[in-house]
């Protein structure tokens, strides 16, 4: 697709001028999510430049106020390093190591600037310095990120390093790249949506499942013409088609959809997505509509679920909210018919929020107090997690405390057997707070302390099971 071709050619032409002119610190790439694989590897691939001399370590971790992850990356950076050494040894190429040497920083910013200035050192010639190629997936906020990066940049020992920021337009970085001036260059890796919409558009007008052949993909194909099967392939025997019948049903898929029917659903599902990308609401759901019909007449259960569940996505989108309810329950029974734990918890979640929204507070209540169950049963902490907080949240509004109380209990019992990178991201810190700002009314100081203290060791992923793992 033209759309998504056109940035990446432009980017692969910025990291070209990169590799090329060394006096350029740093390159800011301002990338979109859909594009953001495609960029990471056209950035790497800057490495095999003929002009480069440099090699490339990527880092990919995330940067949150909570725990920017420098202590992380130092230990990536040192792995990468040693593997890299070990790899080029057996070429006949010494690179200087690392081992039993460390930065005496404590501190994880400073103590990866250490390292960085430790792996500079232990580069050889023909290499030249190092590219550090920042990709990290969330930023969460900017500013910070930009302080922090500005003083590994301009420190003077690191000089000889060179910095490739990659963001998902989080971190504008105007100030580090007022203050390089020449020396820094962004690149801008963004889809036209307009464009893209028009590709889309393209492709559905030409792809037909029931053609033959490349034609079946929009290609150039004559009509009744098969191709040839490939050397040595054979047609499936009855009894071998029968066993990868069985294998579909057993993985939750219709076999029926694993045919033209699925294509033709595809079809209309990614029809409703362009048609909803354009504007087009109405157009939209009668495509959805017949993709959900496709589902339903090849009995694929699941399929049909997941089809419905966007269908009533769209009606909402549109604001047609009295029919995005109808099928948010529809949806939410044909789940549980099925014991489809997770997305009956999902479109338990949709109820909620549209009841919440309607004033409804004690249905509200309810719906996320039993989709949170659902979550449990599907072991998607995170979801129930959430579930259990908005719970208490409704009980609190229509002043059910003692029942706001246990929801929020839940949640951080639940938040406590969780993984550390769970608990971080949960809103488990919230549901412990709020719970002390009840204990505190009630005059519960002592109680509401330790809350407080739990929702800050959360915050930290410091919970049980992580100190169990740890044991």
């Amino acid at each position: 697709m033209e759309s998504m071709a056109r940035p990446l050619r432009a980017l692969h032409e910025d990291v070209s001028w990169f590799a090329r002119a060394t006096e350029v610190k740093l390159l800011h790439v301002r990338c979109d999510a859909a594009l953001r694989k495609s960029a990471v590897r056209l950035l790497l691939a800057g490495e095999l430049h003929a002009d480069n001399r440099s090699p490339f370590v990527l880092l990919e971790d995330a940067w949150k106020t909570v725990d920017p992850g420098w202590g992380t990356r130092a230990k990536r950076l040192a792995e990468h390093w040693e593997g890299r050494r070990r790899v080029l040894s057996e070429e006949g190429i010494e690179l200087g190591s690392l081992s039993g040497r460390r930065p005496a920083s404590a501190d994880p910013h400073a103590a990866f600037g250490g390292w960085l200035d430790l792996v500079l050192q232990c580069v050889r010639a023909p290499l030249e310095g190092l590219v550090v190629v920042l990709a990290p997936p969330r930023i969460e906020n900017g500013d910070a990120f930009e302080a922090e990066l500005r003083e590994l940049v301009l420190q003077p020992e690191l000089s000889a390093a060179r910095w490739i920021v990659m963001d998902v337009q989080e971190a504008p970085l105007d100030d580090l790249k007022a203050e390089l001036g020449r020396r820094a260059l962004t690149s801008a890796c963004v889809r036209d949506d307009d464009a893209f919409a028009r590709d889309l558009n393209a492709m559905m007008a030409s792809v037909d499942p029931e053609l033959p052949g490349p034609a079946r993909a929009g290609a150039a194909w004559p009509r009744g013409v098969i191709p040839p099967p490939r050397p040595g392939e054979t047609a499936p025997t009855v009894e071998q088609q029968a066993n990868v019948d069985v294998e579909l049903a057993a993985a939750g898929m219709s076999p029926a959809l694993a045919g033209p029917q699925g294509a033709r659903m595809q079809q209309y599902m990614l029809a409703a997505a362009v048609q909803m990308k354009l504007g087009n609401g109405e157009l939209a759901v009668q495509h959805q509509r017949e993709a959900c019909r496709i589902a339903d007449e090849a009995q694929g259960g699941r399929e049909l679920v997941l089809q419905w569940m966007v269908l009533a996505g769209y009606e909402l989108a549109r604001g047609s909210e009295a029919e995005a309810y109808r099928q948010y329950a529809g949806v939410a029974a044909k789940a549980e018919e099925l014991g489809l734990d997770l997305e009956r918890a999902q479109a338990g979640l949709a109820l909620a929020l549209l009841d919440a929204r309607a004033g409804r507070d004690a249905d509200a209540m309810a719906r996320y107090a039993t989709s949170a169950e659902f979550a449990t049963r599907a072991e998607a902490p995170g979801l129930a997690i959430e579930s259990w907080r908005l719970a208490g949240q409704m009980a609190a509004e229509v002043q059910l405390e003692e029942h706001a109380a246990e929801c929020w209990r839940r949640a951080i019992e639940l938040t406590e057997g969780a993984e550390a990178d769970v608990a971080r991201g949960s809103s488990a810190p919230r549901a412990a707070r709020e719970l002390a700002a009840l204990l505190r009314a009630r005059g519960l100081g002592p109680q509401a302390d330790s809350l407080e203290h739990q929702a800050n060791r959360i915050e930290q992923g410091e919970t049980r099971a992580a100190a169990e793992a740890l044991a």
